[in-house]
């Protein structure tokens, strides 16, 4: 048996300073599972499956008259084709081997004792790792186990599984479609919004389980999608305000997430607490006299670090400027959020200003990034490279004219899904404002290695890090901002939207491609809001005023 070496993490590693200051997340639950299969696989061991990968620890169960005995197992995300457990399969795909280990006769239930993985529970950068609650112990993701030593016979009834999860009630929300690839793609990208929940806040998977704010931010929008709560989302978004992290645009997304748990709860009071630190994400200090945000010349200086894109061979040869394109896209989103929460807060001197700033902007943007021959936008200034992000950028934020939708859209449509799973989330949500939903949704029920069939093909249960290890070499299998579809369903095939903050108005505007059908329910703080399209006619019951194509419902 090739076996992987467990890491351990000394005490000493744990009350370390930088550990010791982690917060903990919102408490969490733990559902306690039977497993979906058990076999005798071909090597003479027995093979449990638990149908999903969960975040947890396995628990034994000694039947009646146990006397004692001695397991050893293996536990992991993936398998082989002959069903073993793969024990190195790459990445930070997670399995662990045990080893020989007592089970006494007195004990009634047993706990399989995994160690903590250093990478993921011990880090001295900012911010740290969540940390898990005491009582929850050690976890790891697992759908396999396999057992190289009996403590007694494996049967439903003394082997389970224990789930952690932040309390999601999976029953609020439901989708379902004439295509039934997208109805699977649906239901992956819900399973991961509530198996990611381990942590009690919003962590990027299980290789850093670091909290960050563009992962965060579509794993909000996935949350939103599929539950009323929103409390989670609040806390996620409030640590990272106090403990931001470095990219650029990873600022700019803790205005999105204010904005977006303004719009979606109703409170504006998270935003007002926390104003004077939004107003800082709007990165003023790098604002030239045209209003455009500078960007330093080298992309990854210290805190002022744009991104773009990651990892950074999905940037489709991106050309970093002294002004970006995708970066002042951002910006003039953020400018126009800022607008509306200022005005909601009484802030009118502030409102004013920040819409001034996002008129010039605009101005700035359209002259210097437009390439006025083909109407497609350039990276940034000094350089006249095009890429997919510039264009997706441009249109998913506001800036470009609605005249200019089909050539743009054409664009993005020709150079296909050339961005990480994280910038899919823009690139969809472009194609859906341009009108071009049947595009849209082929791109979400698409196979083949870019893709979220793909995914679900490499024998995932949650959404990847990234589409595959030749995208990032050391991906994990359990990323929430792998899940973009889920909220674009909710928002745009299904077109579910706040017209006003807390739902006090509701847009119902479906965009549905070639779908003969859909029918789908989205929880609001007002109560669920469920669409049907058949036939080309639009059925909606809505527990507040809906706008649908115009007329209130």
């Amino acid at each position: 048996m090739s076996v992987r070496p467990a890491v351990l993490l000394p005490v000493a590693f744990a009350m370390c300073s930088a550990f010791a200051e982690a917060e903990y997340g919102l408490p969490t639950v733990v559902t306690r599972q039977a497993p979906a299969s058990i076999i005798t696989n071909g090597h003479g061991r027995v093979f449990v499956d638990f149908g999903k990968a969960a975040f947890g620890w396995l628990e034994l169960v000694p039947p009646d008259g146990f006397t004692g005995g001695v397991y050893q197992v293996s536990v992991a995300e993936a398998k082989h084709e002959d069903d073993t457990t793969d024990t190195w399969k790459g990445g930070s795909i997670r399995c662990w081997n045990s080893a020989p280990t007592s089970i006494p006769a007195a004990e009634r239930v047993h706990r399989v004792k995994m160690p903590p993985n250093r990478k993921n529970t011990y880090f001295a950068g900012n911010p740290p790792p969540v940390r898990l609650r005491p009582e929850t112990g050690v976890v790891m993701p697992f759908r396999y186990v396999e057992f190289y030593a009996l403590p007694f016979e494996i049967t439903p009834r003394t082997i389970r599984r224990a789930m952690v999860h932040y309390p999601v009630d999976m029953e609020e929300s439901s989708f379902e479609c004439s295509d039934p690839r997208l109805v699977q793609v649906y239901d992956f990208c819900k399973y991961t919004i509530l198996a990611t929940s381990f942590a009690g806040l919003y962590v990027d998977g299980d290789r850093e389980r670091v909290p960050y704010e563009a992962d965060a931010y579509i794993n909000q929008l996935g949350h939103y999608a599929i539950s009323s709560d929103r409390a989670l989302a609040r806390a996620s978004h409030e640590y990272l305000l106090r403990h931001p992290t470095w990219p650029t645009e990873w600022k700019q997304h803790s205005i999105m997430m204010a904005w977006a748990d303004w719009m979606w709860s109703g409170s504006i009071g998270s935003a007002g607490r926390h104003y004077d630190v939004l107003k800082e994400k709007l990165l003023l200090e790098r604002a030239r006299e045209d209003g455009l945000l500078s960007s330093p010349p080298d992309p990854l200086v210290g805190k002022r670090a744009d991104i773009i894109d990651w990892p950074p061979r999905e940037r489709d040869g991106y050309v970093f400027c002294r002004a970006s394109a995708v970066v002042n896209a951002f910006h003039y989103l953020n400018l126009r959020q800022m607008v509306e929460m200022a005005e909601a807060l009484g802030r009118k001197e502030d409102a004013s200003r920040f819409a001034g700033r996002a008129d010039r902007v605009r101005s700035a943007y359209r002259r210097l990034f437009r390439d006025p021959v083909d109407g497609l936008y350039v990276d940034g200034e000094g350089t006249r490279h095009k890429s997919l992000h510039a264009n997706v950028a441009a249109l998913a934020f506001g800036l470009a004219e609605e005249n200019e939708y089909k050539a743009i859209s054409d664009y993005i449509v020709a150079k296909g899904m050339k961005c990480s799973v994280y910038f899919a989330q823009y690139l969809l949500e472009a194609l859906f404002i341009a009108g071009r939903d049947r595009e849209a949704i082929a791109f979400m029920t698409a196979r083949g290695d870019r893709s979220w069939l793909g995914m679900i093909e490499q024998g995932s249960t949650m959404t990847l890090e990234a589409w595959n290890m030749e995208a990032k070499p050391n991906l994990d299998w359990n990323h929430a901002w792998g899940t973009p579809p889920l909220n674009i369903i909710a928002r745009f095939v299904l077109g579910v939207k706040p017209l006003e903050p807390g739902f006090a108005r509701i847009e119902v505007r479906p965009q549905t491609g070639n779908l003969k059908y859909v029918k789908g329910t989205v929880p609001t703080v007002k109560g669920p809001v469920t669409v049907e399209v058949r036939g080309g006619k639009v059925s909606v019951d809505s527990p507040v005023p809906a706008v649908v194509g115009g007329d209130i419902w």
